[in-house]
């Protein structure tokens, strides 16, 4: 009997396949931006949503001539009163790094797009530049042109200095969130001294002088260009500090797909959302008093109420935004078509450059005194209604866009020059 042939080795096992990002082209094909259809759905239902508390956080810079109190609200009757309490305590401090920490998600998801069409870091790391300097001169025209507290500048100067962290280990993005975090706790204590400095000088308001209360356009637009300057100046901290917690926690979270594919993080979101929300809210919670008139009148207890509204602020991000995955992802099963609310939502955030533009271009319209003088008439109620008109506004014109299958104006014009012609409807 002859011996029997010796098996073959045992094949070496394959490597795990590397899951494509969403919205990846196949490999060593060119990279364009994900088409509209091929989006996650609830990154853009964040960023629709968001664009209304920034709204609101936006809006009482447009008055003057004013009083200001805590966090430089303007004072007024107790309608006011109200509205500065209830936009303190769910989108100030809340809403912008909501945004920052998606900005963050989407550089990163370019990235890996990128590396999944084959393109070498070199290229990549290229466009991603590209990119974010678009933006920031987005920022600056969007800055001296409308509205002098722009954040697409510092999200531009954000987006260069997160290249340098986008490949960074999970170990590394912690230690730079976590001092990033404690530096913001610090710049909330500078924002409450400020506006205790402002609250000692009753009847005036540091805006008067700046471009809210310009007779008229040309002026206010040299104000502006100031304005942007020293905020670009400043975002070496300020910005920095505010924004940097939640893009970096963004980087993290797209890696592993949180938003694109929720359900098998559903447990960890739903008690980040459990947690974080309470502590958003009770954070707030003690300026929103201040702002009610129930606590107040002690200066070094107001700067402690600052501190803990500005350090509770992405907490307060973070929670929403996995409340806001925890939702559609249970409302849309995979192949599912979503709600019409969602749909709606969905439709400006995949327009949220030009939803954030328009904003600005109709409190342009209707506040300074150069056009209808709204800002030196109304209090801060008024002001918040016009706020959520104009998101209603951008949220009527995203759904009509989005029924005749365009983009935003902005987002065409970004794509164009960041791309070129390789652009694809996204």
């Amino acid at each position: 009997m002859t011996d029997a042939p010796a098996p073959p080795p045992n094949p070496a096992p394959a490597p795990p396949a590397v899951p494509q990002p969403y919205g990846a082209p196949p490999a060593g094909r060119a990279a364009a931006p994900t088409p509209r259809s091929a989006r996650a759905l609830a990154p853009d239902v964040a960023r629709g949503l968001v664009l209304l508390g920034i709204a609101l956080a936006n809006v009482p810079f447009w008055l003057y001539g004013v009083e200001q109190g805590i966090l430089m609200k303007p004072l007024g009757d107790s309608a006011d009163q109200v509205t500065n309490a209830v936009v303190a305590l769910l989108a100030d401090s809340r809403s912008y790094p909501l945004f920052a920490l998606l900005y963050g998600y989407g550089i990163t998801q370019i990235l890996l797009r990128e590396q999944a069409a084959g393109a070498p870091w070199d290229a990549a790391r290229g466009l991603l530049v590209r990119r974010n300097l678009w933006v920031l001169a987005f920022g600056a025209v969007h800055g001296v042109l409308l509205f002098f507290g722009d954040v697409l500048g510092t999200y531009g100067l954000l987006g260069l200095l997160l290249i340098l962290l986008v490949r960074a280990s999970g170990r590394a993005l912690a230690i730079v969130g976590w001092i990033s975090f404690a530096l913001l706790v610090l710049l909330s204590a500078v924002e409450g001294a400020a506006g205790m400095t402002t609250e000692t000088a009753p009847g005036t308001s540091p805006f008067a002088l700046l471009s809210p209360g310009a007779d008229t356009y040309l002026a206010a637009t040299g104000a502006r260009a100031l304005e942007w300057v020293a905020g670009i100046l400043g975002t070496a901290l300020g910005g920095f500090v505010l924004m940097l917690p939640t893009m970096v926690l963004g980087v993290w979270a797209a890696r592993y797909r949180v938003l694109e594919n929720p359900e098998p993080h559903r447990r960890r979101l739903a008690m980040i959302a459990g947690l974080g929300i309470p502590i958003s809210l009770l954070g707030a919670l003690p300026v929103a008093l201040v702002l009610l008139g129930v606590l107040g009148g002690r200066p070094v207890v107001d700067l402690l109420w600052t501190m803990l509204h500005g350090g509770t602020g992405p907490i307060g991000a973070v929670a929403y935004l996995a409340l806001i995955a925890l939702v559609v992802g249970r409302v849309r099963a995979p192949g599912d078509r979503p709600g019409p609310i969602a749909r709606g939502f969905a439709a400006l955030g995949k327009r949220s450059l030009t939803g954030y533009l328009l904003q600005s271009v109709i409190f342009l319209a209707v506040f300074p005194a150069y056009t209808l003088g709204l800002g030196g008439i109304v209090g801060a109620a008024e002001a918040t209604q016009v706020a959520v008109l104009a998101w209603l506004a951008s949220l009527v014109l995203a759904i009509a866009l989005e029924a005749l299958d365009k983009p935003g104006p902005a987002e065409a014009l970004l794509r164009r020059l960041v791309y070129g012609r390789r652009r694809t409807a996204s």
